[in-house]
């Protein structure tokens, strides 16, 4: 299964949050988890006052959009989304007793699954659609657990190994290789040696550029039905959709985008912490343990 190229795009308590939880009322009800599950609508001023770390990602995203080198700066997380796009192609197969071929991605930021698939339209189906909802769902989970400092250091950790270990079993190409490679060392020390602060502030960016990948990737399918990848000319997830169950292909596009849309929304406004006391939360923030700390008064 293909994705083409849209050209988008140490100190403190290790798990203290750095901005205070925003909590629903009444709590969480449905998970036993030790987690401190909470869900609210912000207004602008508690997004500014609660939320700094998703705001300054956003921030650094719509500068570097706009920027001449920007798009330079943000190529390694187009790489990053398109593997995610890629890998889950390659689950679906795998989920329905099928394989995984060989799994590359180009330096144009398409990428390219041949999996080995069982017979039957479903099976066919399911594996055409799970790249575009693979990403949108994983940009959305990643952003529920960038609150959490011990979080965003397991996360940076498993996607950095889950990255080598697809490098080990399925990527062939030169360049997928080399870029990924790289890319896994690079996420596996990062959550090894950063402080609480930065190893945080790299998880939200992840996980804001996957969201936003997972928007802007989907775009082009209103516009391609093909393209080249690889070499090769090959059809659009959307056009497969529509091949295999004869439904139009901007039906699949619409609805792979209000997914996107609506794991981006849940991203941001529910967040997954564990618990804390708010003893240690005033102590932590009574400490200036990372360059960009803003003092009690002003917070």
């Amino acid at each position: 299964m293909a994705r083409a190229n849209t050209n988008n795009f140490t100190s403190g308590v290790e798990d203290t949050p750095i901005d205070p939880p925003i909590q629903a009322k009444g709590g969480c009800s449905w998970c036993s988890l030790g987690c401190s599950c909470s869900y609210h609508v912000p207004n602008i001023r508690e997004l500014y006052t609660r939320d700094k770390r998703l705001l300054r990602a956003i921030l650094l995203i719509v500068i570097l959009l706009n920027a001449p080198v920007g798009k330079y700066i943000l190529y390694p997380f187009v790489i990053f989304s398109t593997w995610i796009h890629e890998s889950f192609h390659g689950l679906a197969a795998l989920s329905i007793g099928g394989g995984i071929s060989w799994l590359n991605v180009y330096p144009d930021g398409s990428g390219l699954a041949n999996t080995i698939i069982p017979l039957g339209r479903f099976q066919r189906a399911w594996v055409a659609s799970a790249g575009y909802q693979g990403t949108a769902v994983t940009g959305g989970i990643m952003l529920m657990f960038r609150r959490s400092n011990i979080s965003a250091r397991v996360g940076t950790c498993v996607v950095g190994l889950a990255v080598l270990l697809t490098c080990i079993l399925f990527v062939r190409n030169a360049f997928g290789l080399t870029m990924l490679v790289i890319m896994g060392v690079i996420l596996v020390l990062a959550s090894w040696r950063l402080p609480p602060f930065w190893i945080g502030e790299l998880f939200a960016l992840l996980a804001a550029t996957a969201c936003l990948n997972a928007i802007t990737s989907i775009r082009v399918l209103f516009f391609v039905t093909e393209a080249n990848i690889g070499g090769v000319v090959r059809s659009s997830d959307a056009t497969t959709m529509q091949e295999i169950t004869k439904i139009n292909s901007y039906v699949w596009a619409s609805a792979w985008m209000i997914l996107a849309f609506w794991m981006t929304s849940m991203g941001v406004f529910i967040s997954i912490e564990t618990k804390e006391k708010v003893r240690e939360l005033e102590e932590f923030r009574g400490e200036e343990d990372h360059p960009l700390a803003l003092s009690s008064e002003l917070a």
